[in-house]
């Protein structure tokens, strides 16, 4: 279980933990948290978040607040006033990791400080799928499996495809994407499940990185991790906000079915 005496860039990363003990290594974290704000950061470069800086602040502090029930509250009632899935990623989210990287290189807050903030937009980016509405699925098993950029360990992945295949899984393999390509393609293609592989911890960076992009373009998705990282980094799911991992080809089988179980239970009921 979490203790108070837990290293602050461990508590901060996920100040909910869900009961687990912290296996994910400081240095991943710390990778982690630079590339949650990093990437967010460059999305908001790109849009033209329209909150106001008194309000755009006011997030940015709720977000480093020791718990995070004001952050959660700024967003629900921005949802409630009729906010877009798109809007509250770009104008509250991406906009908030822009504005504290900025107050970090001025000194104004801690690392610490980005970590907590961090680990709270992975989690607000997952769960603003409650924002979006149900998608009818196609009525067959399907998701696509890619391997996280800059992956060259490919077997695995190709050897779950095919034994899922096999058990009349429709499975898309997509090797040697890049973020951009794979955001595209899961955002043409609908896919209800999205399995990333990752062969080790030098992948964490590219790992997080890709669940950021894929929650903004296919937020009604669920993802899951496999590869070797998922028994290096034991909490690898927890920690980048994913929905599950699965370190083997059973475990791998029980948790794609599991992820399509929810995803009907989510769907509408035909008229």
């Amino acid at each position: 279980m979490l203790t108070v005496d837990t290293p602050i860039l461990v508590r901060a990363i996920d100040d909910d933990m869900h009961g687990e003990d912290r296996r994910l290594s400081d240095a991943s974290l710390l990778v982690m948290a630079q590339e949650v704000i990093t990437r967010l950061a460059y999305i908001s470069r790109k849009a033209n978040p329209d909150l106001s800086d008194v309000d755009l602040d006011a997030f940015c502090i709720a977000l480093v607040e020791t718990r995070a029930d004001d952050a959660n509250r700024i967003l629900r009632i921005a949802q409630e006033r009729g906010a877009t899935h798109e809007k509250l990623c770009i104008a509250y989210i991406a906009a908030a990791a822009f504005r504290l990287g900025e107050w970090w290189e001025r000194d104004i807050i801690h690392f610490s400080d980005m970590a907590v903030a961090a680990g709270r937009m992975l989690y607000m980016l997952r769960d603003l799928r409650k924002v979006m509405p149900p998608v009818a699925i196609r009525g067959q098993r399907e998701a696509l499996f890619a391997t996280v950029p800059g992956e060259q360990h490919v077997l695995g992945v190709t050897m779950a495809t095919d034994i899922l295949r096999d058990k009349g899984w429709h499975i898309d393999l997509q090797i040697g994407r890049t973020e951009t390509e794979l955001c595209q393609i899961v955002h043409d293609g609908g896919y209800p499940i999205i399995g990333l592989s990752a062969s080790g911890a030098d992948h964490v960076r590219a790992l997080t990185r890709t669940i950021v992009e894929l929650r903004i373009a296919a937020p009604r998705s669920l993802i899951f991790i496999s590869g070797n990282i998922v028994q290096i980094e034991k909490d690898i799911a927890i920690r980048t906000g994913a929905d599950a991992a699965a370190g083997s080809m059973e475990h791998c089988v029980e948790t794609l079915e599991s992820l399509y179980q929810a995803v009907t239970r989510a769907a509408p009921s035909p008229p």
